[in-house]
């Protein structure tokens, strides 16, 4: 197998290691196997056992993480092709055993294969995380791939919807075609079909020239449409005829239009009370509602957390210039702590917030946001921090029961959104009557 490491970036570029039979050990200590002299990099910060037969590469609670083709691990198996990166360096791992793989690196360069050589990426490197829930909504992503199926993607805002839909894009027989995505949320009725069908000349006012929909720009791809279920009616009964069909006619025109797509439709509400109450379509919803997939809140995978940190703080970082950073043993007990109910998208922006306005070889508690202080001050978060929520927790008792218990009428009176004021309340464990 003789299972090697090549250096493409950082001190050691162009250099080679032969990985050894029982331990592999990786680090700043002049002692370890391959020895990076990069501040970047921890004194112990990975192994990789088991070169013989499977190689697995083990993250030693490194301070600024292991990544493996862009996506952080604790331990995971490598093969052949894959990228390693650590600190500033990235390493290429193959094997003897297979050329195609040795050929990307002739010399040590970073040469790479071109894209339509390329596999199709693999479904568990585009989530970052290792929880049981996230795997299994990557598992159910990837088998939806291997199909033509209309899939529905359900979860709540911010779980990653569009990039589960691009995942099954990219991994589907189709990946050679355009991914068309949209929002049903965001436009008026006029628009929203103009938008998705295209329209002629002179439909309305305005329609100076033909227009394709995106619905044309999907032929032979992936469309996906996000926030189905706030499609007006008129727009559902069009958007039900071309899930029967796959046919339709621009805003203004009468001829028919025949398209090949994959539908992937997402939404964060609940379609089946939406059937009940009569807002949906019963016929849409069960022509959608082929094969449905659950993304977990950010709540339900907790464990995740530094590791989606981590790869947002390295991806920041090369964003701004800056160097890797980071987390603090304070700021990473925050994190854990705080609820995200905004998930992947609100801990992604406060990551940033922190890389851009933080100091330091790693992220500290002070850089994170008020909210997610609000709901760890107090428990190893620092003094400072601690008192702050004391005196929070002591106004906003007294304010609701100067208000009689009444929540809402305690915000007024402090000059707060009630519904700021509910989550200091529950943050902060503040009893209320």
């Amino acid at each position: 197998m003789n299972p090697r490491l090549m250096a493409l970036s950082g001190p050691l570029r162009g250099s080679s290691f032969l990985l050894a039979e029982g331990e592999t050990s990786i680090g700043r200590d002049p002692a370890s196997t391959v020895a990076v002299g990069d501040a970047s990099v921890s004194r112990r910060h990975a192994v990789v056992r088991g070169a013989g037969a499977t190689p697995t590469i083990v993250d030693l609670d490194s301070l600024n993480g292991t990544f493996v083709n862009g996506v952080p691990v604790r331990e995971r198996v490598l093969e052949s092709g894959d990228e390693v990166r650590i600190g500033s360096s990235v390493f290429f791992f193959w094997t003897e055993e297979d050329p195609a793989a040795a050929a990307e690196i002739p010399d040590g360069s970073t040469a790479r294969l071109a894209p339509a050589d390329r596999p199709l990426p693999k479904l568990s490197s585009d989530f970052v995380g290792e929880s049981r829930a996230i795997r299994e909504a990557g598992a159910a992503l990837l088998r939806a791939a291997a199909s033509e199926a209309t899939v529905l993607i359900l979860g709540e805002s911010g779980t990653g919807k569009e990039l589960a839909a691009r995942t099954i894009h990219r991994a589907s027989l189709r990946a050679r075609g355009p991914f068309v995505a949209m929002s049903g949320a965001t436009l008026t009725e006029p628009l929203l079909e103009s938008e998705l069908f295209g329209h002629e000349r002179g439909a309305f006012t305005g329609a100076v020239a033909q227009k394709r929909g995106r619905l044309e720009t999907a032929d032979g791809g992936t469309f996906f449409l996000d926030e189905v279920g706030e499609l007006p009616p008129a727009v559902q009964a069009k958007l039900l005829r071309v899930l029967e069909t796959r046919q339709f006619e621009r805003v203004g025109g009468n001829r028919t239009i025949s398209v090949d797509v994959r539908f992937v439709a997402a939404t964060n509400r609940d379609l089946e009370a939406a059937t009940r109450e009569g807002s949906f379509r019963r016929d849409l919803f069960y022509r959608l509602n082929v094969v449905a997939i659950r993304l977990p809140p950010l709540r339900e995978r907790r464990d995740d957390v530094p590791l989606l940190a981590r790869f947002f703080a390295a991806r920041f970082a090369e964003k701004s210039g800056k160097p890797p950073r980071g987390l603090s043993p304070d700021a990473q007990k925050a994190l854990m702590r705080y609820d995200w109910p905004g998930n992947v998208r609100e801990l992604a922006n406060a990551i940033e917030r922190a890389i851009v306005l933080g100091e330091g070889d790693a992220i500290r508690v002070e850089d994170l946001p008020e909210s997610v202080l609000e709901s760890s001050a107090g428990e190893a978060s620092g003094e400072y921090h601690a008192l702050v929520a004391s005196a929070k927790r002591d106004l906003v008792r007294k304010a609701i029961d100067d208000a009689g218990g009444n929540v809402s009428e305690a915000a007024r009176r402090l000059g707060l959104h009630p519904n700021y004021l509910f989550r200091l309340v529950k943050n902060l464990g503040v009893r209320t009557r």
